[in-house]
């Protein structure tokens, strides 16, 4: 197998899925995501600025309201697929947990040369959101799309010549109150994001789709 689950619909109505990557050159993608919290904009930005000059870094920043910790890819389409639409908003529905804090204490590069931030301990609170996220997508169709593991960040900018020498540095910690997840359609080279379906999450273990 290579690439990523293809959510495709058979001559029979049946929805499929196989692993080799789309031949054309898809226009829209679909995730899960936690967006950061619009209060923590401003000083992600200002920091994303402050390292971008410090390290010496061209790239294009993420878009202060595109910053988001990444959940489960469902996928790169040339129009996204309705019926995986509608599986992923029945899967966002089936989660039950509840409110946390994140927080990211180290500045480091990852694949793609992506700027992020992490946590150097892992985020206990967040794992225990995701076991609760995966469970129900694994009750779900969408149950390919599903990683082995998770590294939870957030990414700043990107730039694939410079980002991977920078050293992984301990910087003050950043963080907010995740209260919500959401479902996120991206429209690829248009750098614009549309929210599909927010799922609030509370403090009775529980979550509520919020359209």
């Amino acid at each position: 197998m290579n690439g990523e689950p293809w959510y495709g619909i058979g001559r029979n109505g049946q929805a499929f899925f196989r692993w080799d990557r789309a031949s054309h050159d898809p226009t829209d993608r679909l995730f899960f995501a936690i967006l950061a919290e619009q209060m923590i904009a401003p000083i992600l930005e200002s920091r994303a600025v402050a390292w971008q000059r410090e390290l010496g870094l061209g790239g294009k920043l993420v878009r202060p309201s595109h910053r988001h910790i990444s959940l489960v890819m469902l996928g790169d389409y040339d129009g996204l697929p309705r019926l995986l639409v509608e599986d992923a908003c029945y899967a966002g529905s089936l989660v039950r947990a509840q409110v946390f804090d994140v927080s990211f204490n180290r500045l480091s590069a990852f694949g793609g040369g992506a700027l992020v931030l992490r946590a150097s301990d892992g985020v206990p609170q967040f794992e225990a959101f995701w076991r609760a996220f995966t469970a129900a997508l694994f009750d779900s169709p969408l149950q390919p799309f599903v990683p082995n593991s998770m590294a939870p960040h957030v990414t700043l900018l990107r730039d694939k010549a410079r980002v991977p020498k920078i050293e992984e540095r301990a910087v003050e910690p950043i963080g907010w109150t995740v209260r919500e997840f959401v479902l996120i359609h991206s429209f690829l080279r248009q750098n614009r994001y549309q929210v599909i379906r927010r799922w609030q999450l509370t403090d009775r273990d529980d979550a509520h789709a919020v359209m």
